[in-house]
């Protein structure tokens, strides 16, 4: 016999991010590799159990979000304020969205940005990168 279960780390945590930095930003987000001049990485990360009951489980998820800019060429105040600008934006929305539930559909609490490691690519010096690390709790009854 076939176990039940679902696929809390894509069919919450990923798509629920996809769904809130889609919905506030006309940015592309891909899953393999950044394109174009300025895109989104979603990245899935960690995933370690908080509490087990009998009933269900509560998990603390790690995903990485990554924007990429090509600045074509050039390092200045310009193109690291357009970096520095977007990492707040998506901390100020993950602020607003600590306890996710679209539609009243529960997807996580206690949300929250807990790194920004902001660099430029070695290879490629026209590449600015800024990496958020999202970590958020969710509950699964079993």
């Amino acid at each position: 016999m076939a176990i039940t279960y679902e696929n809390v780390i894509y069919d919450r945590i990923i798509t629920g991010l996809h769904t809130l930095i889609a919905d506030e930003f006309s940015i592309p987000i891909y899953f393999d590799e950044h394109e174009s001049n300025q895109s989104f990485l979603i990245t899935p990360g960690e995933d370690s159990l908080i509490e087990l009951m009998s009933n269900g489980q509560t998990r603390n998820y790690a995903v990485n979000i990554s924007y990429q800019l090509q600045s074509g060429g050039n390092y200045t105040k310009n193109s690291v304020k357009q970096v520095t600008e977007i990492a707040e934006r998506i901390k100020r929305l993950i602020h607003n969205n600590t306890a996710y539930s679209p539609s009243s559909s529960y997807k996580w609490h206690d949300g929250r940005c807990e790194m920004v490691e902001y660099s430029r690519d070695p290879d490629d010096p026209s590449l600015l990168n800024a990496v958020l690390q999202f970590n958020c709790a969710s509950m699964e009854t079993l």
